[in-house]
């Protein structure tokens, strides 16, 4: 019996998946990882924690897969998208990666934008604005600041990438992550060679790009030995973590769309198009899927709002706190609250942008003003959803994932705001699963999305009511002006 493991690096843990051809989840297993925090606003993790989180969950499903008389013919892995590794002609891992989330960037970003003819034109070369959280203002920083650092540098790599090369000595990585990255072309899929010599960065300290589900190499025989795997166990491409996990929910086509509602939201929808958003509101990048890119919005205290006043202020469960909540009625009783508790990326990309309470009156209760949040990062999501439209970008089909998902309040929300049916998958595993369709897909030659339509199913469906949906336009509009009557008080 053929069986296959998905792996998903993210920032807080490793996640490994066991599944069979038809998807089953036969075991999983996950691990813990530490972030360190040098400085205000920096975040970086030990690529060599990826490693040893990743041994021992492959030791404990190689394990578990003899034990069902399996064998293990090929594993994927899914990443954090953007953080950099850097190493030596050893292969030695020369500092700590820099991750995603780190802000130490940004002074890099404006003179990689000034050098390469201001924003409108990037957009152009490779699809999105140059952020602090991206690839290439991290590998300026290190030729600035640590140079001895960057003189050593012989490959840099994706945090998926470096998993792949612990297992086959092999540098590569794949479409989904390099578009990341800010040094990649995602219209026309490849390194953007001018944006490296204007950089003056070389295209050799650069990973080889092959498809999503392409083969990376076998797992080498010292490590299979190590982790109780075949020498002939397959290591395929894999994908970036918002890709994968659209891939495992089959969202693959135009007319798709994944909302994940997490700490952070998301917006992603496919699309067979090659042009990014002109104003740089939304990403716009690779898929996992041949020939497919897609478009995402991003707001960054999603469930986070709620878990935030749920510390500081409440006591109830969630369980009651989405009962409460849904007894108010929509509009929060007069209260808009704006959910950029630390700063928001979509629509605005404001690293100033701070959270706001509005209306309150000695009428309300605390009731309302947790609706308020709900309402507030709905609104958030549909901000990107009013983008995406405006781009004429098809969105038909739903499909909701992340903590989130699990509130019926938050659904029904999304679904009348959208004025979309909301679909919540069977299998809710995330990107670890949609890596887990990319080993198959790698390993059998099928096309991933194939694989990906055959494994899927609906759990449940919620409708939107179409009063309510006129009800939040009005409303929206009113979030929509708070920000911007605010947003010199915010940079102030």
């Amino acid at each position: 019996m053929n069986l296959y493991v998905g792996l998903d690096v993210g920032t807080t843990g490793v996640k490994g998946i066991l599944v069979n051809e038809k998807g089953e989840i036969l075991a999983t297993a996950n691990e813990r990882l530490t972030m360190f925090t040098p400085q205000p606003a920096w975040a970086e993790q030990d690529p060599l924690s990826w490693w040893e989180a990743v041994k021992k969950i492959l030791k404990n499903l190689s394990e578990r897969s003899k034990e069902m008389g399996g064998k293990i013919r090929a594993i994927s892995t899914s990443g954090q998208m953007h953080s950099l590794v850097a190493i030596d002609d050893n292969g030695k891992v020369l500092r700590n990666a820099i991750l995603w989330c780190d802000q130490r960037t940004y002074k890099e970003c404006e003179e990689a934008t000034q050098i390469l003819g201001g924003e409108e034109n990037v957009l152009k070369l490779v699809g999105n604005p140059i952020l602090p959280g991206f690839t290439l203002p991290k590998i300026l920083w290190i030729r600035k600041h640590e140079p001895e650092i960057y003189g050593k540098i012989s490959k840099i790599m994706l945090p998926k990438d470096f998993i792949n090369y612990m297992l086959t000595g092999e540098v590569k990585t794949e479409h989904s992550d390099a578009s990341g990255t800010v040094m990649y072309s995602v219209s026309k899929m490849e390194w953007n060679k001018d944006v490296l010599k204007e950089l003056n960065i070389p295209e050799s300290v650069l990973p080889e790009i092959i498809p999503s589900n392409g083969v990376v190499g076998n797992v080498k025989p010292e490590v299979a030995s190590d982790l109780g795997l075949s020498e002939d166990t397959l290591v395929i491409g894999g994908g970036a973590d918002n890709a994968c996990a659209a891939l495992g929910i089959a969202v693959v086509e135009p007319g798709d769309v994944m909302v994940s509602l997490g700490t952070s939201g998301t917006v992603l929808a496919p699309t067979k198009g090659n042009q990014p958003d002109p104003k740089g509101r939304v990403h716009f990048f690779a898929h996992t899927v041949p020939e497919t890119r897609y478009h995402m919005g991003v707001m960054l205290s999603a469930t986070y709002s709620l878990e935030w006043f749920k510390e500081k202020f409440l006591s109830e469960d969630y369980e009651t706190i989405n009962e409460e909540v849904d007894k108010i009625p929509a509009g929060s009783n007069g209260i808009i609250f704006l959910p950029y508790l630390n700063g928001e990326r979509t629509p605005h990309r404001d690293p100033f942008a701070r959270g706001v309470f509005f209306g309150i009156s000695s009428y309300n209760t605390k009731w309302d003003m947790v609706r308020a949040i709900f309402e507030g990062v709905a609104f958030g999501i549909k901000d990107s959803f009013d983008i995406l439209r405006e781009l004429k970008v098809v969105l038909n089909s739903v499909r909701i994932t992340g903590g989130g998902s699990k509130s019926r309040v938050w659904n029904k929300m999304l679904a009348d705001m959208t004025g979309l049916r909301i679909q919540k998958p069977a299998v809710d595993e995330g990107a670890s699963y949609g890596a887990a369709i990319l080993a198959v897909s790698g390993s059998m030659g099928e096309n991933p999305a194939k694989i990906s339509k055959e494994w899927f199913r609906v759990k449940s469906y919620t409708d939107p009511a179409v009063e309510n949906t006129e009800t939040y336009e009005k409303l929206h509009e009113k979030f929509k002006k708070l920000y911007t009557s605010l947003k010199e008080m915010f940079r102030s």
